[in-house]
């Protein structure tokens, strides 16, 4: 095993390069417009690196200095998967953030309890990473939650993995803590702070809290919608930035173009990839904004926030009211209602008891068809119903068979056949 260091060393000093001109950005969204709009599945060819624009640390305050005025909205997010995204480790008592369990021996595990320096992820699974030579490294196995065991990571489906093989070279900076930090500065190699925080989405906010005023903060509730998604989008969107150097959206902030930064992957038709399966359903994770942005509720002018409160909420997955209980869905469905369905009751249309499964409005229409950890655990955002025939010509899950699945597909069309002749 390589030996790993244990000491730490974020002090590197402000190595970044100058903020690029507006002139530069229209470069890159040329670059990045260009570029397929495909997944690879092939090694790329080689792409010249752009000149990246650099984050301006000091213009940066924390979350705590937020909370000074918006205790509220702090209360709820510091409870939410935003804010335990990326964690030290803490092995025991309370305050534990590592779940896994290092006294089980796995042939994936290249490292050891006192390697790592910090937690990525608690919901699906749980990534760690360390130092190898100075340099933070994610380490290439993962513990799943559901399954309580060791898995492989090493990335290989996605594109950037033939530019950065090496798990041992492979940068933190480079491919993760853009997303699971705030304030970023890539060159550096550190970050202004831990997690999904409200700078995040909001952008710096030194002149606000010195000053604050509409209109030197960002409110994405004051954005446009294109504006508004591209927050949430640039964590939520597979993709790939121009070059190959970095996996996220090095230099984008609240409020700007998300398109001259980063550029998300389109399923083809008929094509299995990292992200999608054959019929453009999700594969992964991660992929929530790459099937939401094909679906009829995109196409309506929807928005990711009309479901989801970036702050924090009691319900699963910061849903603004409960998906499984079909409060979050009848806000706006709902029989008789314009939007549908069509029917005198939900029963009539789900053809299952009204308190069942069958009539969670989200497991037909988002059926579980991506992995994380395991198969069927994070779902499709095109919100279309998966019929047993997509099964029968292409292979994929369907949204009867993931709860039904001592059945048969044959059996599963039948019903459908019948239901919705």
């Amino acid at each position: 095993m390589n030996p790993i260091g244990s000491s730490v060393n974020r002090g590197r000093g402000n190595l970044g390069r100058p903020a690029i001109s507006s002139l530069f950005i229209h470069s890159v969204a040329v670059i990045v417009i260009a570029f397929s709009l495909t997944s690879q599945s092939a090694v790329p060819p080689a792409e010249p690196e752009p000149v990246w624009r650099k984050i301006d640390q000091s213009q940066y305050v924390g979350a705590i200095k937020c909370a000074e005025c918006h205790q509220g909205y702090f209360d709820t997010w510091k409870e939410s998967l935003h804010a335990k995204m990326i964690q030290p480790a803490i092995a025991t008592g309370t305050n534990r953030t590592i779940l896994a369990d290092f006294t089980v021996p796995s042939e994936h595990r290249q490292f050891e309890l006192k390697d790592v320096k910090w937690v990525i992820g608690s919901r699906w699974k749980q990534r760690y990473v360390g130092e190898v030579d100075g340099e933070e490294v994610v380490f290439p196995a993962q513990w799943s939650v559901a399954k309580k065991i060791w898995q492989s990571y090493r990335g290989k489906g996605d594109w950037w993995y033939p530019h950065h093989p090496d798990w041992k070279t492979r940068s933190n900076f480079k491919l993760c803590a853009g997303c699971h930090s705030t304030g970023v500065d890539a060159v550096a190699g550190n970050w202004v702070e831990l997690n999904i925080a409200c700078e995040s989405c909001h952008g710096p906010g030194k002149a606000h809290s010195a000053n604050a005023t509409k209109a030197n903060i960002v409110n994405p509730a004051r954005l446009s919608v294109e504006r508004s998604m591209d927050v949430c989008l640039s964590c939520h969107l597979s993709g790939k930035p121009p070059g190959t150097k970095y996996a996220w959206p090095v230099g984008y902030q609240p409020g700007l173009a998300l398109s001259d930064f980063w550029h998300g992957f389109k399923a083809e038709k008929g094509k299995k990839t990292a992200e999608f399966l054959e019929n453009g359903t999700a594969n992964k994770n991660r992929v929530q904004g790459n099937t939401f942005l094909r679906s009829v509720m995109a196409h309506a002018g929807l928005q990711c926030t009309v479901c989801h409160d970036g702050h924090g909420s009691r319900h699963q997955s910061m849903t603004i009211k409960s998906g499984p209980s079909n409060a979050l869905c009848l806000s706006c469905h709902g029989p008789r209602t314009s939007n549908g369905p069509k029917y005198a009751t939900l029963s009539d249309h789900t053809h299952h008891a009204p308190e069942s499964t069958g009539s969670q409005c989200i497991e037909c229409h988002m059926a579980k068809t991506g992995k994380n950890s395991v198969a069927a655990e994070a779902r499709n955002h095109t919100f279309e119903f998966i019929s047993p025939a997509a099964t029968k010509s292409l292979g994929v899950p369907n949204s009867c068979n993931i709860c039904h699945s001592d059945k048969t597909t044959e059996w599963a069309l039948g019903y459908v056949k019948k239901w919705y002749p």
